[in-house]
């Protein structure tokens, strides 16, 4: 062997044998860099614009502006040095630094009800969804990364691999089969390793990031306070029905008794109903998780707030889950309508001690469920008294009824109230939110249309979007608002 080559070749062992350390720590730094640029006010506004437009709050805007920016400084990290570890690393910091402990400052900040009342924060709640924050950003991080060591493998490895074919003919070929037998040797190793403790990370993100679709779907902060305080809490009870207006198919819901119901000093006693919608896509439990329905109806009856009063939700999917619209279909193969108007309320007055009336009885929903409220109500003027409508529209829209433009006007409320005279008694609340189009739209269109008509009415204007913190407080309201008679 060359003596004079020996110094040489062992700077080029040591550099072989730290280079994994290198990389990492190159991939880290780059990584940090572009989730820096990323993350600067500018790409911010650009890349959340158009999901704000969309009606998400601010929260979940936020969230998914950072896991596609997280994702991406990992992507661009691994491609430039393909190096999985300090791209993770890097980019999970820097979605750490920029949504997470921002949010954890946020929720550890004291949260009050829309009356005013202290929500107490839920400690194993909070734990428990900066896990899945976490977990879920991690495990787009790993993505991004694969994706980019794909695109690296395509794009850069051509140059990569002639710059070291450049470089390894300075040795000769005894020289360079040593070294590379020793790096072989050393990569087996590393690669072993390196492999399981990625399948087993990616195993745990997968695990631990379950439940973020509920988070992107109601908000981060759903579940994370605790209701204010009140001596007696009512019940609620999962129910089924088997539905005429579907053939005998069974039609799942959910009742909420108020406190006193379970009295048995007081077994006369009866009590108004409210029946909440859902929207698209949805299922019954939405008003509970989102809403909080029943924590709201707790509080302002332990508060003395509103009457006592029992609420009925409905699952509002149709067919294979299609959207339903809460109506009829054209083909007369899916009476939604019908199995809320009729099965429903026929079932709930004879099991549980209402006051069967349209002055005791209200029906309300948001967005495909405000639509669905206000044209049931104005269907069925007789068994509904009042209706709360939310972000909702007045036009029909949707496949379900057949592109039959008579049908389609049969069941928007803009188009049947005017000619429906029966319906014009009828105590309306409506809700909106300024930044939730085309909603607010909509609802300013059938303010004016009731303006025409002199019929009464009560507006609720929120600033936000179509978010459940939006429908939470105009639920509130609405509860208040509800005065039977």
């Amino acid at each position: 062997m060359d003596t004079r080559k020996a110094p040489e070749l062992e700077r080029q062992a040591r550099w072989k044998r730290y280079a994994p350390l290198w990389r990492s720590l190159i991939g880290l730094i780059i990584a940090l860099l572009s989730a820096l640029l990323f993350f600067s006010p500018v790409v911010m506004k650009t890349l959340t614009a158009p999901i704000a437009a969309a009606g998400l709050d601010p929260l979940t805007t936020g969230l998914i502006s950072a896991l596609f920016l997280s994702t991406s400084a990992a992507l661009i990290s691994v491609m430039v040095i393909r190096q999985r570890l300090g791209a993770t690393i890097g980019a999970g910091i820097i979605y750490s630094l920029s949504y997470i402990l921002p949010f954890l400052h946020q929720e550890l900040s004291p949260h009050y009800d829309p009356a005013g009342h202290l929500e107490e924060l839920n400690t194993s709640v909070l734990v428990h969804t900066i896990s899945v924050l976490l977990a879920s950003g991690l495990l787009c991080v790993y993505l991004g990364a694969a994706i980019g060591s794909v695109l690296g493998e395509v794009l850069l490895d051509p140059i990569w691999q002639l710059a070291q074919l450049i470089w390894h003919t300075r040795f000769s070929s005894t020289q360079a089969k040593k070294l590379a037998g020793e790096k072989v040797r050393q990569r087996s190793a590393w690669n072993l390793f390196s492999a399981w403790v990625g399948l087993l990370t990616l195993l745990g993100l997968f695990l631990l990031s379950n439940g973020i679709g509920d988070l992107l779907f109601f908000s981060p902060d759903v579940g994370l306070h605790n209701p204010p305080a009140v001596a007696t809490r009512g019940t609620l009870i999962a129910e089924s029905i088997a539905s005429p207006a579907f053939h005998g198919q069974r039609r799942s819901f959910l009742v909420y008794l108020p406190p006193s119901y379970q009295d048995t000093t007081i077994p006369e006693r009866r009590y108004p109903t409210l029946y909440l919608l859902h929207g698209s896509p949805g299922s019954e439990y939405d008003w509970i998780r989102g809403g909080k329905a029943v924590q709201s109806a707790d509080t302002l009856i332990g508060h003395s707030a509103i009457p006592e009063l029992i609420m009925i939700f409905p699952d509002g999917n149709g067919r294979n889950g299609d959207t339903s619209e809460w109506g009829n279909s054209f083909d007369q193969k899916q009476l939604m309508e019908n199995f809320v108007a009729l099965d429903l309320v026929h079932f709930i007055d004879q099991k549980y001690r209402t006051i069967p009336t349209s002055g005791y009885r209200a029906i309300g929903g948001f967005s495909m469920g405000g639509f669905g409220a206000m044209n049931i109500a104005v269907h069925h003027p007789d068994i509904f008294g009042s209706v709360i409508s939310l972000a909702g529209y007045y036009a029909a829209d949707g496949s379900i009824w057949g592109q039959n433009t008579a049908y389609m006007q049969a069941n928007s409320p803009a188009f049947v109230l005017p000619a429906r005279p029966q319906a014009w008694k009828m105590r309306i609340f409506l809700g909106a939110a300024t930044k939730d189009q085309p909603y607010y739209t909509d609802t300013q269109r059938f303010i004016l249309e009731l303006k025409a008509l002199h019929l009464d009415y009560t507006f609720d204007l929120e600033n936000g979007y179509h978010d459940w913190n939006v429908w939470e407080a105009q639920l509130y309201h609405g509860l208040i608002w509800l005065q039977w008679r």
